[in-house]
């Protein structure tokens, strides 16, 4: 235990404050991917982002693991830096551009740590081909049983915070995304900002457009559960934030969080169901909650997930 421990706290150093993580780029079933190779030393871990995010928004997360992780990330299909696909963008094929991935570095098995949708991929992902994966690890995996309009009217209670109009800026989706990620920012997400917009012809700053049927295939996806599988054979930790649309709750004025709150508890009941499902596979399945943690919990509470993320995998060799 003394070794774990002392594992975990090295976790907790950045391997090097002046490496710059390195940018590659293969194919994979003919469709151009990037790919992010951080370094490190030890076994493989690929970080997985969330539904069209990149591995940029790792950038917190991943300087805390190297010292016992070679540590990668891959730009799905259409999504940052990745090209296009012919083929389409449904889970299956990001799935099995995740092992062609593992092909081209030569890597016969690895542990996979998905955020949000990068987490109920990576669950498919282990029982499609579970020779190829050693370890589960999810941040906040995306969620099951949530009404259609509750993020609608999330949306729009932030907005009635907010009646200064501003132009589409950094500044402007940095004080959204405070608004929905109990304040949460970083270096890593401005970075990762920057990947997902361009400049338009007339100058103006906008949202890189998805690849045309990334979103259909992904909403078809979601509908036929493909991303909600429970089925779990691997050691797995799932990372939780714990009651986060009650603590969204807490910056509207008592009016407006007592007509949301039942949805918001709603909402909580089903995640709670949602990880008791995952927890039904046994041991091997461990889950921490965290408290007041924002979605993109991998960037407020880095320090904390490297050092569980650490002590879990020490523990599963």
């Amino acid at each position: 235990m003394r070794i774990v421990a002392l594992l975990a706290l090295l976790a907790l150093q950045p391997w090097s404050t002046d490496a710059a993580a390195r940018i590659g780029v293969i194919e994979v079933q003919g469709v151009r991917l990037q790919y992010v190779d951080w370094g490190g030393y030890g076994e493989p871990l690929v970080l997985v982002p969330a539904r069209c995010d990149t591995p940029f928004v790792f950038d917190d997360l991943a300087p805390l693991l190297l010292n016992r992780f070679r540590v990668l990330g891959l730009a799905a299909r259409g999504c940052g830096g990745s090209g296009p696909a012919s083929d389409g963008y449904g889970i299956d094929l990001q799935i099995r551009e995740l092992v062609g991935f593992l092909d081209a570095l030569h890597i016969q098995r690895a542990t996979f740590a998905g955020h949000s949708a990068g987490g109920g991929k990576v669950v498919r992902l282990a029982r499609l081909f579970p020779s190829r994966v050693a370890n589960i690890v999810t941040f906040d995996i995306i969620y099951t049983g949530v009404p259609e309009q509750f993020e609608s009217k999330f949306q729009a209670a932030i907005a009635s915070q907010n009646t200064t109009t501003v132009q589409f800026s950094l500044e402007s989706h940095r004080r959204e995304f405070e608004a929905w990620e109990l304040g949460t920012w970083s270096a890593a997400l401005e970075r990762e900002f920057r990947e997902q917009t361009e400049t338009s012809a007339d100058g103006t700053l906008r949202y890189r457009p998805l690849p045309e049927g990334w979103q259909r295939a992904f909403i078809e996806d979601v509908g036929r559960g493909r991303y909600h599988e429970t089925a779990i054979t691997h050691p797995a930790l799932f990372f939780v934030a714990r009651d986060l649309d009650i603590e969204r709750l807490k910056q509207f004025p008592p009016g407006l969080q007592h007509d949301l709150r039942p949805m918001a508890e709603a909402v909580g009941r089903a995640r709670a169901e949602q990880i008791a499902d995952y927890q039904k596979n046994g041991p091997h399945v461990r889950v921490v909650w965290l408290d007041k943690a924002s979605h993109y919990l991998f960037v407020d509470r880095a320090r904390d997930v490297a050092a569980r993320m650490v002590s879990f995998l020490e523990e599963t060799r």
